[in-house]
């Protein structure tokens, strides 16, 4: 069973054969034809959320920390609960440029307010939390008061679960989303905004077809939305533990399908191994999910302590089976008894 959809989606062979059946990866240059479609599909993917253009944007720490440093001489307001790779550039960058970190309330587990700045890069849903930020609600609080600012906003997980975000482009907002998180191959995303934005970003990296099956397969996961089962999880799990699980956050904040669990006096390191055993795939966080044996860095970032963030375990799924929510059970009492 994978409990980690979302962080640890599964290759789509269907949409990488844009990208592999291909004789290289660039078009003839002297093909002009070729390159005047991609950039109609690029239009016609922007155009689905009331952009203009785009481009290609790898969600590599390399393309982050090119983000900081070309708006460096902005203010820009930074979630620390961005995409694990952003992090890393923000720390990379932090002492280059004037960012303020921006970090989820404690108690409500989202972003609830912003301070002053220029820029802001925020992620319509948190890492390792999968907290829905109410983006539009702060977008509209901040204009309101200091209307020259601007968003940049990371929509891809509300994308994967066939969710449309409720805030449209504008002249003052890109949007980043994460082809990873559809299915496509590490490295291949892009961002959409208005024309005037692509001069923030490299040039852009046509791949024949790629923004047309970009587009297709978001199209298609908003018409199979799933039922949101979060809550009958998280009641069998409960059952099972009683007060020995709790969630980070209150469970009307978590997005569809996802809970950020908190199971009390464990390692969930241990316990997702002896999970593994049973083809029950979890993770604690990014940083887990990409080997570095690290809890959450966005909880730490909030304050838990390295022991209280390693009491985390990230769900994210479509179904989930009650004999495989029990197994977890038994397996965290499991640990428990042995005092590992």
């Amino acid at each position: 069973m994978d409990l980690d959809l979302l962080q640890n989606p599964p290759i789509n062979p269907r949409l990488n054969s844009i990208l592999l059946n291909r004789k290289s990866q660039n078009l003839p240059p002297i093909l002009q034809s070729a390159f005047i479609k991609n950039q109609n599909d690029l239009e016609r993917l922007s155009a689905f959320f009331g952009g203009e253009s785009g481009g290609n944007f790898s969600f590599s720490s390399g393309d982050f920390a090119q983000l900081f440093l070309t708006f460096a001489n902005l203010h820009i307001g930074f979630a620390l609960s961005n995409h694990q790779q952003a992090y890393q550039a923000y720390k990379l960058c932090k002492n280059f440029c004037h960012i303020t970190p921006i970090l989820p309330s404690k108690e409500e587990g989202i972003i609830t307010e912003l301070p002053q700045c220029d820029l802001y890069i925020l992620p319509l849903i948190n890492q390792d939390l999968l907290t829905l930020n109410p983006i539009q609600k702060l977008k509209q609080n901040i204009l309101s008061r200091y209307p020259k600012a601007q968003f940049i906003i990371d929509i891809s997980y509300a994308l994967a679960s066939g969710e449309k975000p409720d805030v449209c482009l504008d002249g003052q907002t890109i949007f980043l989303c994460d082809g990873e998180s559809l299915g496509f191959l590490r490295g291949y995303g892009v961002f959409l905004g208005s024309l005037k934005h692509c001069a923030f970003f490299p040039p852009i990296r046509y791949i024949d077809g790629f923004y047309q099956s970009f587009l297709e397969e978001i199209q298609k996961r908003l018409k199979e939305q799933k039922e949101d089962k979060k809550e009958s999880f998280y009641q069998q799990i409960k059952e099972d533990l009683k007060d020995q699980v709790s969630l980070f956050t209150p469970l009307s904040h978590c997005f569809k399908n996802t809970l950020p669990l908190r199971l009390s006096h464990i390692k969930a390191r241990t316990l997702l191994q002896s999970l593994f055993l049973e083809e029950i795939f979890a993770i604690n966080g990014q940083e887990c999910l990409f080997g570095f044996s690290s809890p959450s860095f966005v909880l730490q970032a909030m304050g838990y302590t390295e022991t209280e963030s390693r009491e985390l375990l990230s769900l994210s799924f479509q179904e989930f089976d009650l004999l495989e929510v029990k197994k977890i059970a038994y397996h965290y009492n499991h640990i428990r008894s042995l005092e590992v």
